[in-house]
């Protein structure tokens, strides 16, 4: 039961978000407000300052912290970048899988995992196709087949 890192496009995925947020927010703060006044320039710097953050320094430790593992009758999801969270989920309470694309990620060959499970929800970010049918291999039972 290794620990595995999701796929690296996925890092590629959440920059391009945070690329479009801030050029959506961008725009819209040269629409409201008047170009190079005071409030401007704060919004502005306070806008760069914030994508330069999590461009830089939030996204790739996020990338780097989380992991995943399968093995032994349990799922387990280590994450977290200002402190660490740890979340498992017994394969036996395990009741389904959903698969989230968005055009996207379908377009980088990603998707987000969502394992519900008697108790509570699990969810994986930024796994790519091959990952997901091994995964669910694992985490579903075989037809006709309970688990112990």
């Amino acid at each position: 039961m290794e620990p595995k890192h999701v796929s690296p496009k996925a890092l590629l995925l959440w920059r391009i978000r945070l690329c479009a947020a801030a050029l959506l927010l961008s725009f819209l703060t040269s629409l409201t407000l008047a170009v190079f006044s005071l409030p401007w320039w704060v919004c502005s710097g306070a806008l760069a300052a914030a994508f330069l953050f999590f461009y830089c320094f939030y996204y790739p430790i996020k990338y780097k912290k989380l992991t995943y593992a399968a093995g032994r009758g349990i799922l387990v999801l280590h994450g977290g970048v200002f402190y660490r969270r740890r979340r498992s989920i017994a394969l036996s309470n395990i009741q389904y899988l959903s698969l989230f694309e968005t055009p996207l990620s379908r377009l980088l060959g990603l998707g987000d995992l969502m394992v519900h499970a008697a108790g509570g929800t699990l969810y994986l970010p930024g796994l790519d196709k091959q990952t997901f049918a091994l995964l669910e291999k694992v985490l579903s039972p075989g037809e006709g087949e309970e688990r112990p």
